[in-house]
């Protein structure tokens, strides 16, 4: 019996140390089988000296083989387990190194894109600003110049006649002639004309009522007030008109400044004086 014992718990140590590897928890687990293999032949030996209790012992070398293998059953399920999750494990590694990937070559596409926008943008701002500068030069080359303008003082009478002045407190209207110069751009037809008067103190003279206004100089692009327009039938070649403008205050003596607009661009510019 004793040796059927030795032999018994050698053959479950032998199996048991075959199921050993790089597992820590494993390990550990067959350790701690021996050591209840260990114990287990201990009393079972106690057994086999007394002679009452072979049987016992013989039914104990039984019980402790099918331990054995239970512990066996054991560790290879758990090996089994292990190998699993180990898989898996890296089944989900290789999906996230993957995605990584991806996620890296998506992130490099967009930089992509994000260049291409940079450039598409950048181009179609320099479009938009060589558009806008041609049409400046579009509209500049159709503006009428003027190459002469004389602004007079009037007396209005109760008749509506009126008569030239030269005094500030005797003037009652501004009556600026000028001539312009032949344009064979623009098309023909009527045309506006802007003026704006600048008193001696350097305020400009604008009155909403009396139709002054503001408009968009074109080359620098901002708003400019300006004192009276008026409608003039322009067939692109030379001719001279007049445009009047009466205040509803008086005049202030000294020398007034007078610029003239048509299609947002500064056509031309004078002097005057009133005594």
């Amino acid at each position: 019996a004793n040796t059927e014992l030795n032999q018994n718990y050698e053959a479950a140590l032998n199996e048991l140390e075959e199921l050993r590897g790089d597992n820590q928890e494993l390990n550990a687990l067959i350790d701690s089988q021996k050591e209840e293999l260990g114990r287990q032949k201990k009393r079972i030996s106690g057994l086999i000296w007394s002679e009452r209790e072979l049987g016992k012992a013989r039914e104990e070398i039984a019980q402790m083989s099918q331990m054995a293998q239970k512990y066996v059953a054991e560790v290879n399920q758990l090996k089994s387990t292990n190998k699993y999750l180990s898989d898996e494990n890296s089944s989900l590694s290789s999906q996230n190194e993957s995605l990584t990937q991806e996620n890296a070559i998506n992130k490099k596409r967009i930089n992509n894109l994000d260049s291409v926008k940079t450039i598409l943008a950048s181009k179609t701002e320099n479009l938009t600003k060589s558009n806008k500068q041609l049409s400046t030069k579009v509209d500049m080359a159709e503006s009428i110049k003027i190459n002469f303008l004389e602004v007079k003082g009037y007396d209005v009478r109760d008749d509506g006649s009126v008569k030239e002045k030269a005094r500030a407190k005797k003037v009652e209207m501004l009556r600026t002639c000028f001539r312009t110069e032949t344009n064979l751009v623009t098309p023909a037809g009527s045309k506006e004309f802007f003026i704006r008067y600048t008193s001696p103190s350097g305020e400009i003279l604008y009155v909403e009522e009396l139709g002054s206004g503001s408009l968009t100089n074109k080359l620098t692009g901002e708003t400019e007030r300006y004192t009276v327009s008026g409608e003039v039938t322009y067939n692109n070649e030379d001719m001279t008109a007049c445009l009047d403008w009466s205040p509803n205050f008086k005049l202030i003596k000294g020398n007034y400044k007078i610029e003239m607009f048509q299609n947002g661009f500064n056509v031309g510019n004078g002097s005057f004086k009133l005594k």
